[in-house]
């Protein structure tokens, strides 16, 4: 089917196309108002004009269109929290401490050092505000595990999040800000001044079912990772795996697996057809199916905890078990479209999530791919079909996907068609077996027999995805993609297929033409790769200075050799920049970077006098040095500090700086300092 003769499809593009806009351009709210009033006010006119004409021409058309682009600028333009009135962020003066009133709303992942939480907070100072926050509560103050729907009244005051501090590192504020978080609050053991119980809502009612089947379960003597596994296939619930457990799903191309999506839910909805299937039989038995699996799917989006994931892989199977059901002929891909469009309109955020992106091309690619493939052969026998289905739909899946993994994820599983032929049947099995376990766990009923073969299913799952991402030959890992690289790539795969779709010239001249502009920008990129920088990256504790000269890095580390190659900062750095060779030695008291003369005092406080002029002075390993002294015999241009140092030495020698009017970087404030050639 052509994606253009797809209604959903060019309702869901027009209104991505503004939503993009808006992300990108600043427009005035005032003008945004006006303008979609306008908009509709033409729309409804050119509605009742296009009823009265027997030959329909485009303005209709277009003026709809124009509405649906204007819709997406709006949809994303109040959802902001700039332009809310109620939003904490426009009410908040300075960093002194608040009263708030917070009601918890979901619990997420805890680092090596905190218990995490989302918020609603709606009170501040007796003033009425809206907005959700991070809260973290610290785990050596032993704060007692916060239920969801309870309402803290607390004193504290609000911290900006932990912005990235190193080159392509992960940005965590820029992922929490596309949830609409945009500060956090850590709680002192005196913070907290009450705790109640707060109005029942779905989040805190499916909280509640989850936490009774985990102790049903605890109970039935599942534990360690078996328990963690049905948490996050049946659950929806991932805080409880393990750093390896999950790093070998991703290096198997199975991570799908674990957060419940349209995979889980799909194997659901067959599930629950045929629980219903008898319904059949009676008259207005098609009506009651559909309402209940409908209304299952509804019940498990719930209890998994109604994730971004979740909620559209339910509202798309929902739109497709009415469109199956009641025999109307429909497309997949217009459900799926729909089903985008809806979730869009609601939180138009959503767009700029990685799970959303690749849920939605990862489905795409299987409707739409898949059919092409399936083509190239056609298998006779039960098995071969089931195979074959298997591995089309696999393929299919990993080409949708395979450069947005390649751009966040910088690494290929080329095991992955093996993974997924063997754990797809399986699932099936697993996620089935499971509805059952859950069931007769909490009704007290379940035998030990079938406990015990659900508990080695699901260690011999965990065995098998161990021993394929332990294949590390087949494990494509330090790719890199830039943005621009991305797009081409898509444009690429889009002509590729479209021509197999219908083999023509024209076809054939866009498929070399975005082959040849791809190649141009990797050649281009490379080039532009191909330059001189020193870099001072942020590490607590340790000291590391890289000078990148085109595709050879040398380092100045205080880290041991055999923690170089582990690094994160370093791996994502060396990635990013396509980095071949990497040379580690250790610090250096003065070296030159080009022209520049850089002088580095460490703990013993000595530093080499020169009769050159100085340019830069790194302090590393909080040196009890006399700054005055050191400027007045360095004088350098400007001085910077990394994450080695106390944070009382860093404040008294940024005071030094202010008051001498030097310029002062420290690398845990201002992240990494970077110096280039002029």
């Amino acid at each position: 089917m052509r994606l253009i003769a797809i209604t959903a499809f060019k309702i869901t593009l027009v209104f991505l196309l503004g939503i993009l806009c808006s992300r990108y351009l600043d427009f005035e709210t005032n003008v945004i108002h006006v303008a979609i009033l306008v908009i509709f006010l033409v729309l409804v006119l050119a509605w009742f004009r296009a009823r009265k004409q027997f030959f329909q021409d485009i303005f209709f058309g277009c003026v709809t269109y124009v509405a649906l682009f204007t819709l997406g600028v709006w949809v994303y333009h109040i959802h902001q929290p700039i332009h809310q009135e109620t939003h904490y962020t426009n009410k908040i003066i300075g960093s002194q401490s608040h009263f708030m009133q917070l009601k918890i709303q979901e619990e997420i992942k805890p680092d090596l050092y905190n218990q995490k939480y989302i918020a609603q907070i709606f009170g501040i100072d007796e003033m009425p505000v809206s907005g959700k926050i991070l809260v973290l509560l610290p785990k050596e103050n032993n704060f007692k595990k916060l239920d969801i729907d309870q309402v803290l009244l607390v004193k504290t005051a609000f911290e900006n999040l932990p912005q990235s501090k190193n080159p392509h590192q992960f940005d965590y504020a820029s992922y929490l800000n596309q949830k609409g978080i945009y500060h956090q609050l850590r709680f002192e053991s005196n913070s907290i001044l009450s705790i109640s119980k707060g109005s029942r809502t779905i989040k805190g009612i499916a909280s509640n079912i989850r936490n009774s089947i985990q102790a049903n379960l605890i109970e039935n003597h599942f534990e360690g990772n078996a328990l963690a596994l049905i948490n996050a296939l049946l659950l929806g619930q991932r805080q409880d795996l393990s750093e390896e457990v999950y790093r070998n799903f991703a290096a198997a191309g199975a991570v799908h697996i674990l957060a419940v999506s349209g995979l889980h839910v799909g194997i659901i909805m067959v599930f629950l057809q045929f629980i219903f299937k008898p319904l059949d039989r009676n008259r207005k038995g098609k009506i009651i199916k559909i309402i209940a699996v409908v209304v299952g799917l509804w019940i498990f989006a719930i209890i998994a905890g109604l994730s971004p994931s979740v909620l559209r892989a339910v509202l798309m199977f929902s739109f497709l078990t009415y469109a199956m059901e009641s025999n109307r002929p429909t497309s997949t891909l217009n459900t799926l479209f729909a089903s985008a469009f809806v979730l869009l309109v609601i939180e138009p955020n959503l767009l700029f999530h990685v799970g959303f992106q690749m849920s939605y091309l990862a489905v795409f690619s299987i409707f739409w791919i898949t059919p092409i493939l399936a083509k190239f052969y056609e298998p006779k026998f039960y098995i071969d079909k089931l195979f074959w289905g298997i591995f089309t739909v696999t393929i299919a899946a990993q080409i949708g996907v395979l450069p947005l993994s390649i751009y966040y994820f910088n690494y290929f599983p080329g095991l992955f068609f093996v993974t997924n032929l063997v754990v797809l049947p399986f699932l099936g099995i697993l996620l089935g077996m499971g509805i059952l376990v859950i069931f007769l766990a909490s009704t007290n009923l379940l035998p030990p027999s079938i406990k015990e073969v659900y508990t080695y299913l699901l260690d011999s799952l965990l065995a098998f995805i161990s021993w394929i991402a332990n294949q590390d030959s087949y494990l494509f890992d330090d790719l890199a993609l830039s943005k621009t690289q991305l797009l081409l790539f898509y444009m690429l795969l889009i002509s590729l297929f479209l021509y197999f779709q219908k083999v023509g010239y024209l076809r054939f001249v866009i498929v070399l033409t975005a082959f040849i502009c791809l190649q141009g920008n990797f050649i281009l990129e490379k080039k532009q790769l191909n330059n001189q920088e020193l870099i001072l990256f942020h590490k607590s504790k340790n000291t590391i200075i890289g000078y990148k000269n085109g595709a050879k890095f040398s380092l100045f580390t205080t880290l041991d050799s055999s923690k170089i190659s582990k690094e994160k900062i370093l791996k994502t750095y060396k990635i990013k920049n396509k980095i071949k060779e990497i040379t580690s030695e250790s610090v250096q008291d003065i070296f030159q970077f080009n022209s520049k003369l850089i002088v580095v005092v460490d703990s013993l406080g000595v530093y080499p006098t020169s009769e050159k002029e100085v340019d830069l002075v790194i302090l590393r390993g909080s040196p009890k040095i006399h700054l005055d002294r050191l400027l007045d015999s360095l004088n350098p241009k400007i001085i910077v500090a990394d994450g080695s140092n106390y944070t009382s030495y860093v404040t008294r020698w940024r005071e030094t700086c202010k008051k001498r009017k030097l310029p002062f970087h420290h690398t845990g404030s201002e992240g990494a300092f970077i110096l280039k050639p002029i």
